[in-house]
């Protein structure tokens, strides 16, 4: 139920489409619960904005003119490796799209969608950016961290302190229980 959620208020959110109806949709709805809700219309829009701003989370559709959302995550990955990058997509996709949603996206939500699955789309992605967050203090390069998430660099490697090391392993396992 959407009603019993508490959010962080502080929080940025990033929503990323070429739809104007879908996106006053998220500005109006979002608005009730995040105070800091950004909708931009295209990547090139989102890139500039994630220079400006210090975003938590973004939302993006995954078909778009020019740059489309896989274009776009990995533009966000090299700018801050540790925001989640959540798809949403109504249309068929390619077999790279679908496969790049699966696999390197935080989250993929298909279109249409209720207000719930939304709320909880959200929340995982929410989940996952503190997860990020309190994985970026033990592995301040993000970039490292990312690549310890997706299983190209090992967790012995990227952290060599005991304590901190068992931190990040347990860390590592909620988030793949999520």
């Amino acid at each position: 139920m959407v009603g019993n959620r508490a959010y962080d208020r502080t929080s940025y959110i990033l929503v990323v489409d070429d739809d104007n109806t879908l996106l006053k949709f998220f500005k109006i709805h979002l608005n009730k619960f995040f105070s800091r809700v950004i909708v931009v219309k295209n990547a090139k829009e989102a890139i500039e904005t994630l220079r400006e701003k210090e975003i938590d989370l973004v939302l993006t559709d995954i078909r778009m003119p020019r740059m489309d959302g896989i274009q776009l995550m990995k533009r966000i990955r090299k700018h801050d490796p540790a925001i989640p990058v959540m798809m949403i997509s109504g249309a068929m996709l390619t077999d790279e799209q679908s496969e790049s949603a699966a696999n390197d996206a935080d989250g993929y939500l298909r279109k249409p969608f209720s207000v719930d699955d939304l709320h909880d789309f959200i929340d995982k992605g929410m989940q996952l950016r503190d997860t990020y967050n309190e994985l970026a203090e033990i592995m301040p390069d993000k970039k490292i961290m990312r690549d310890v998430l997706r299983g190209k660099v090992k967790l012995e490697k990227a952290v060599k302190e005991n304590g901190s090391f068992e931190k990040a392993q347990d860390l590592l396992k909620a988030l793949n229980a999520a």
